[in-house]
């Protein structure tokens, strides 16, 4: 062990500490703001969230922890680790949307603080230490305030799991890379890697495995730094913690399930998912490109500009001749960021089915690398020098970059103000561009980012000002999150989520013995969460006429059914052409129905 070795980390005496305990208030209140404030405002969404939540609650119900239940058949689209975590919350807080969204709350979290941690410890030891905080809270505000971070860091699906699993490991790698010789760092660090990527694979399949495994073989393959990961003793221990900590339930489910499971979930759910288009989620090959931009605004408009900047395109930033050992894997966490980001983009964009979810466990690594290009970590000298700052972003990528921001705020601000009549044009839901003019949410979301356009603007316009560029950018979306999106998930939820849910409930009062419930049109999975019944959900009359011949019974219909019930859009339910006479108008909500009609009006 180095000298350098035993300085990386300053003892906590020596961390002013005042310095340390602002900045875990401030990681604490940028989680609140991203994550858990107003969390349970809004009802489940259909028709991910609200199936995948149904599953944790069904193994909250049964006490089956080995095999996932969904609408009374068994379900092995993806493997059990988020179930475990929905149906843990449910038995620890009860059942509710907050204890729902938990899980992916914290594991958003988890991430952005392991980002902060990361950035932390990475620089040189002399490095001072309001520069090393400054910078990792910067990356980690970047992440937190991503909007693909935000949305599913409130969304309980799988991805969410999957994404920070994968992130986690690959910090774990990124730990031991940078302090190989640290007595308490390095072994952290390749416990992170195995243990995490085991959760992914409990999360979402052989993938969570496949991906940080890509990433670090590609780059060290290009820097020629395999020999410390190539020690026997340490590849036996990560693989034992490993298989130790996914293996039992892949047994146990396969021992339970046989071949229901091992062709459910390894045949379709994951081979079948890669090279073939199921659930008709098909996408051209630039799919992903449009959103990695998306849910990394504004920060992805400086995305381009951080990439240029690591100069992956030449040799000698992989394999540096005359740099020290220190100063090489200083310098490399831009590279390993980029490979991320490159690597996870081509995976999925070479996979046949494409959801915009998938591309998830890429914007750590682009949240990282544009905080990097506005605060890079020196490798030299410089990082010793208290007056001394890191080069800032060059010149004309900092001007197109930021005029762009400033522009794209404006639209969007203009965009925020037109909302209301944007709104008005959903027939399932008239009252809500109503309720959204009288809120005045609309406007007050259109006045922040117009401020944040204007400030931007006017920074670009000073010299030196371009370096701060990133303040109103996060000033304003941390701004938004208090102001308007908290506030607003309480008004959604009662103008589109709540008629649902009461008629959800008034369809398991209005139960007839041996009536079955059909939801017909839209695939409203949450009818079940919040009915604690079973459903099928149909279309037109002649899907229902073709499943009704192939088996009655996966419709409902048992020898003891004289009647239906149907749920769904007004709309949706006219377009089956019942007579009106048939018809039975049990409840209303806005623009959804509930019907019962005798059994032979559908009859094929």
């Amino acid at each position: 062990m180095t000298i350098s070795d035993r300085l990386v980390i300053p003892s906590p005496a020596a961390l002013p500490t005042r310095l340390r305990w602002l900045s875990a208030l401030a990681l604490a209140l940028l989680c609140w703001l991203a994550f858990f404030h107003g969390l349970g405002a809004l009802g489940l969404m259909d028709k991910t969230e609200a199936l995948f939540v149904e599953v944790g609650h069904q193994m909250h119900q049964r006490g089956d922890w080995v095999t996932p239940w969904w609408n009374g058949e068994r379900f092995f689209d993806y493997p059990v680790w988020g179930y475990w975590m929905v149906a843990l919350s449910f038995r620890l807080f009860g059942v509710s949307e907050w204890a729902a969204r938990l899980p992916v709350a914290l594991a958003a979290s988890a991430v952005v603080v392991a980002a902060f941690l990361l950035l932390l410890v990475w620089p040189l030891a002399a490095e001072p230490a309001q520069r090393r905080y400054g910078r990792a809270l910067l990356g980690a505000a970047v992440l937190a305030t991503s909007p693909g971070w935000i949305g599913w860091g409130r969304t309980s699906t799988t991805d969410m799991f999957l994404s920070s699993a994968i992130s986690l490991a690959l910090f774990g790698f990124l730990l031991a890379l940078r302090h190989p010789h640290h007595p308490r760092l390095a072994p952290l660090g390749r416990i992170g890697l195995a243990g995490f990527s085991a959760v992914a694979v409990l999360a979402k399949g052989p993938v969570g495995l496949l991906l940080p495994g890509l990433v670090i073989v590609v780059f060290l393959s290009l820097t020629g730094q395999w020999g410390p990961w190539l020690r026997p003793w340490r590849l036996l221990a990560m693989a034992l913690l490993f298989l130790g900590v996914c293996l039992p339930w892949y047994a146990a489910a396969a021992q339970v399930n046989g071949m229901a499971f091992l062709g459910g979930f390894l045949g379709f759910s994951n081979l079948q998912r890669f090279t073939s288009v199921i659930y008709d989620h098909p996408g051209p090959p630039w799919f992903y490109l449009p959103w990695v931009v998306l849910l990394l605004l504004p920060w992805s408009l400086f995305l381009p500009a951080a990439i240029g900047a690591t100069r992956f395109w030449s040799w000698s930033r992989w394999r540096p001749a005359a740099a020290s050992a220190e100063q090489r894997a200083v310098a490399q966490l831009p590279l390993v960021l980029l490979l991320w980001l490159g690597l996870m983009v081509a995976f999925f964009s070479a996979a046949a089915t494409k959801l915009p979810g998938y591309i998830l466990p890429a914007l750590p690594a682009g949240s990282l690398l544009v905080a990097l290009w506005w605060q890079p970590i020196p490798a030299n000298a410089l990082a010793s020098d208290p007056a001394a700052e890191p080069n800032p972003p060059p010149g004309w990528p900092l001007v197109v970059s930021g005029g762009l921001n400033a522009a794209l705020l404006g639209l969007m601000a203009a965009a925020a103000a037109l909302a209301p009549r944007w709104a008005a044009s959903d027939p399932a839901h008239p009252a809500l561009a109503v309720a959204l003019e009288r809120s005045g949410l609309p406007l007050r979301m259109a006045l922040l980012l117009a401020l944040a356009s204007l400030t931007l603007a006017l920074l670009l316009r000073r010299p030196g000002g371009g370096r701060w560029l990133w303040v109103p950018d996060l000033a304003g979306f941390l701004a938004i999150l208090a102001l308007v999106v908290a506030p607003l998930a309480p008004l959604l939820d009662r103008e589109r989520q709540l008629p649902l849910r009461q008629l959800a409930v008034l369809a398991q009062q209005q139960a007839l013995p041996g009536e079955p419930l059909w939801v017909v049109g839209t695939k409203r999975y949450s009818i079940l969460f919040y009915s604690g019944a079973t459903a099928a959900f149909v279309d037109g009359r002649r899907s229902i006429a073709k499943r009704w011949r192939q088996d009655p019974a996966a419709l409902g219909i048992s020898p003891s059914s004289r009647s239906l019930r149907l749920l769904g859009d007004r709309r949706e339910l006219e377009e089956l052409g019942i007579a009106p006479q048939a018809i039975e108008r049990l409840g209303r909500r806005g623009e959804q129905e509930l019907w019962r009609v005798p059994l032979g009006v559908l009859r094929p």
